[in-house]
């Protein structure tokens, strides 16, 4: 493991002293695709950590987003759940208002508006070894806590997937119309515990965020596009999740 990090921070500071790297991708996570190619891995779309045991987050200067750790599709009454939950519970499209979308973030002990007419929120049972997710009508009655997640297949996916981390921060600007980040700072972390990931659930520290949104282009119109069920955290919490090993700067 040592080994692996100290290659990492190799390649960092081998990137950082480049300065300003043209973004070799325009969409939203540019910044990740770049350093990755930097480093040499390949884009895939399997739930292993990105550099041996190493999963790498990226994020600029100043940016307050949440941060994703992983996606967890939720287990429910129908087979295509996330699917159920927009078309019961979700908004029009605010182009194609004939069919709903869902984009929401949900916490525990804090019910978020759904649209005009639903609440969501999350509820830890550590009894049942569950995470619920509650839905309620627009006068906050109760209507549904069919939705849940195990226990045991968010630990598999935490200590699979993050059981170490190397955070990456950098600079961003526009020049000539292109897209440029200078990579300046990296903090390598290390997972407490899953009982630690479970009460910043319980914290609504650590919130689920949903996007379902549609297709729009003509053979697909109107069918449903989900982009993941995705637990986050926001950088200034990860020292709550995890140990700091060391800073790269």
């Amino acid at each position: 493991m040592i080994t692996k990090i100290d290659e990492l921070k190799k390649l960092f500071y081998e990137i950082k002293d480049k300065g300003w790297i043209k973004s070799e991708t325009i969409g939203p996570g540019s910044i990740g695709r770049t350093f990755e190619n930097l480093i040499g891995i390949p884009s895939n779309e399997f739930e292993i950590p990105d550099f041996d045991q190493i999963e790498i987050k990226t994020k600029t200067e100043y940016s307050d987003s949440y941060t994703t750790l992983f996606s967890c599709t939720p287990t429910g009454p129908h087979y295509h759940e996330v699917e159920r939950l927009k078309n019961l519970y979700g908004y029009p499209d605010s182009k194609l208002k004939m069919y709903n979308v869902l984009n929401t973030s949900v916490y525990s002990k804090y019910k978020s508006k759904v649209g005009v007419n639903f609440f969501f929120e999350l509820k830890v049972d550590k009894e049942r070894e569950k995470l619920y997710l509650l839905i309620y009508d627009k006068h906050k009655n109760l209507i549904e806590n069919e939705v849940y997640w195990d226990f045991d297949i968010l630990e598999e996916k935490l200590y699979r997937k993050l059981k170490y981390l190397a955070f990456v921060k950098a600079k961003k600007k526009i020049y000539g119309g292109k897209k440029y980040f200078k990579y300046y700072n990296m903090k390598f972390y290390k997972l407490k515990d899953f009982n630690t990931f479970i009460n910043l659930l319980d914290a609504g520290i650590i919130r689920i965020s949903i996007k379902v949104g549609i297709f729009r282009d003509t053979q697909r119109i109107g069918k449903t596009h989900d982009h993941g069920t995705s637990f986050c955290i926001q950088e200034k919490d990860l020292n709550k999740l995890y140990e700091l090993i060391e800073i790269c700067k």
